[in-house]
């Protein structure tokens, strides 16, 4: 005996296969089939052309990410700097705060930047910040998490680009199809109209 789980999952791939149009149906017209073969068509297109180029862009991404981190890594050093000033400014609607950091760059050079902070910023206070070779403040320079993250995008947004011709192809077939049903349907409904004489 079949089990109401195996009835169910009979029942949802006959509904999935009805829907894609692949059962023997007579109502189907050529318009119909025509439709659906370059659906199909254009799954498989996307389906050979997608792989390979979102894979080729995500590996170049990635070396490229490697490169950048290497570069990185070599010119940023992370160093503590000191809060040597508080600036506080309030516009009547909102407050601002402000943090003077001063640090001795690796090459001895004393340096200083102004930062927003937060309102537990006290003076002597020391931050962890990320320095360039020159000794300027810089971002946090690119780790491996920001090149997988980026090789995952570029490939990503390879697939979506594989994508476009073979959509763009079906959904003007799919526009001809539709205006081809609309002329069927009119044409019939003409000839139910027309008075019989009989």
């Amino acid at each position: 005996m079949i089990s109401l789980r195996a009835r169910r999952a009979r029942a949802a791939l006959l509904r999935l296969r009805r829907r894609l149009g692949f059962e023997r149906n007579a109502l189907r017209r050529g318009v119909d089939r025509r439709q659906r073969a370059v659906g199909i068509g254009a799954v498989a297109v996307f389906a050979v052309v997608a792989a390979p180029a979102s894979a080729g862009v995500a590996s170049v991404a990635y070396a490229s990410g490697v490169r950048a981190e290497r570069a990185e890594a070599a010119g940023h050093h992370r160093i503590t700097a000191r809060v040597s000033g508080i600036q506080k400014q309030d516009d009547g609607e909102q407050r601002y705060t402000y943090a003077r950091l001063a640090w001795t760059a690796p090459d001895g050079r004393e340096h200083s930047a102004v930062i927003a902070a937060g309102r537990t910023a006290r003076l002597g206070a020391a931050l962890r910040i990320w320095v360039d070779a020159r000794g300027e403040i810089s971002r946090r320079p690119q780790n491996r998490t920001d090149t997988v993250a980026g090789a995952v995008f570029a490939g990503a947004g390879a697939a979506g680009a594989a994508a476009l011709p073979p959509l763009a192809v079906y959904l003007l077939v799919r526009r001809r199809c539709d205006r081809d049903r609309e002329e069927m349907w009119d044409a019939a409904w003409a000839r139910l109209d027309r008075p019989h004489i009989g």
